[in-house]
């Protein structure tokens, strides 16, 4: 089945096009013009039991991934009370930093190979490390080797499974797509309880060791059930014989819009992950239990779902766009007064109304990226946003804590909310760019 690109919002693509496969990650050069595939794939069938299988196996393999990334809050308390205490805060942060970004950084390379239809061995590799790096940081006992293993190679882990994650629902999904990546990025947080949750009971009567090797068996579960449900709808003999060349630059990739947006997402991931990261770290400033540090997570992650749903079936109704700048702008506010509340419920509260906001963001922020381009385009576009995005996710919560070190959480706190008002701005511009005003259109 044949379709023109100029079916998708940023229409004026004309690429030069590789063959299947290809000879290198580029391969030789065709005709531009429409897609072609080397036999036929029907339409996403937008349901069914195959589908939502699929959305289960992605929820489960994020689960794995991201939900134990964004458990790096009571990591990062841990590490500070006791096997890293000689270390900074801003020492210790670079190791989930580098997490965080290397979760996104070879996302380029490996949504490349998506496309080019190796999605199965991208899940085996991802969970294969998943597993391994989780069971090494159990026995880890120096800075460098919990750098390594928890930051270096957990991370690239995540980012090997993350692309066949994202480039697979636009195969299963049209219409309900925003949808299914909300309820699929409800992963992260569900991972996230589960492994605060088990940390808070394991570690006091198991120690750390025992509680990670623990952690490394659930990881191995997650992903077998992931392998078994994964599936990419274009057999072998499907697969496209022409997809945009890894760095042609000409349609969405030209656009002004697009580029805004990604610059947009840049600009608040300086300051998003901060709360998420620092928030036991404060909560103890205002009187709040250090043994209830990981349920305060845990609770945080508990509230990113309800806004996943909440804004992932809204943006079915009023676009993923317009859904983006608004609970963007809620983080922004959130996060502005995160560190000013004096009391333990007040702190509570606006924690979980962060954690609301940031659920939106989180489940929507690659769906404006997935409508600019074809089916066959989606794994190296989402893959260069990640890539960039993941210098912001490496840079942003070491300058916070840094900023924290010398001056106060205050502070940190303000650049932080800066960061991501100046998004909310650039969001904003963005959808002008596309579609000529601000308030008026469906996106």
């Amino acid at each position: 089945m044949a379709r023109k690109f100029s079916d998708y919002p940023l229409h004026s693509i004309s690429s030069a096009l590789s063959s299947k496969f290809g000879d290198s990650l580029d391969g030789p050069t065709h005709e531009a013009g429409d897609v072609v595939w080397d036999g036929s794939i029907s339409p996403p069938p937008d349901g069914g039991s195959e589908a939502w299988l699929v959305v289960a196996g992605v929820t489960a393999l994020n689960m794995a991934s991201g939900g134990f990334i964004v458990s790096w809050g009571i990591f990062q308390t841990f590490y500070e009370n006791h096997v890293l205490s000689s270390h900074s805060t801003s020492d210790i942060a670079w190791i989930g930093s580098i997490q965080y970004a290397l979760g996104s950084l070879p996302c380029l390379l490996t949504g490349r190979l998506f496309d080019l239809g190796y999605s199965r061995l991208l899940i085996y590799i991802g969970s294969f490390m998943l597993v391994t790096s989780t069971f090494m940081t159990a026995i880890s006992n120096t800075y460098s080797a919990f750098l390594f293993y928890q930051g270096v190679v957990f991370g690239l882990a995540a980012s090997i499974t993350y692309a066949p994650t994202l480039g697979v629902i636009p195969q299963w999904f049209k219409e309900k797509q925003a949808l299914a990546y909300a309820i699929t990025s409800m992963g992260n947080p569900l991972g996230g309880i589960l492994y605060s949750v088990m940390f808070a009971k394991m570690q006091p009567h198991l120690g750390f060791r025992g509680t990670m090797i623990v952690f490394s068996a659930v990881s191995l579960v997650l992903c077998l059930f992931a392998v078994a449900t994964l599936k990419d709808r274009r057999s072998q003999s499907q697969i496209m014989t022409k997809v945009p060349k890894m760095f042609d630059l000409q349609g969405a990739m030209s656009s002004p819009a697009f580029w805004a947006y990604v610059a947009a997402i840049f600009t608040a991931y300086l300051g998003l992950l901060t709360p998420l990261t620092y928030i036991t770290d404060q909560a103890n400033s205002v009187g709040f239990p250090t043994s209830l540090g990981p349920y305060l997570v845990a609770t945080v992650n508990t509230a990113t779902i309800a806004g996943r749903l909440f804004c992932g079936a809204l943006a079915v109704e009023f676009g993923p766009l317009n859904l983006m700048i608004i609970s963007t702008g809620c983080c922004m506010f959130f996060t502005y007064i995160w560190t000013f509340v004096p009391s333990i419920a007040g702190y509570a509260a606006v924690a979980c109304l962060y954690g609301a906001s940031m659920g939106g963001f989180f489940s929507l922020y690659c769906v404006p990226v997935a409508q600019m381009v074809p089916v066959d385009d989606v794994g190296r576009t989402i893959g260069l946003l990640l890539t960039l995005l993941s210098i912001a996710e490496m840079v942003g919560p070491p300058i916070s804590g840094a900023i924290a070190d010398h001056f106060s959480f205050h502070a940190a706190g303000l650049y932080a909310g800066t960061s991501i008002a100046v998004a909310v701005f650039i969001l904003a511009w963005s959808k002008f760019l596309q579609m000529g005003n601000v308030t008026r259109s469906k996106i």
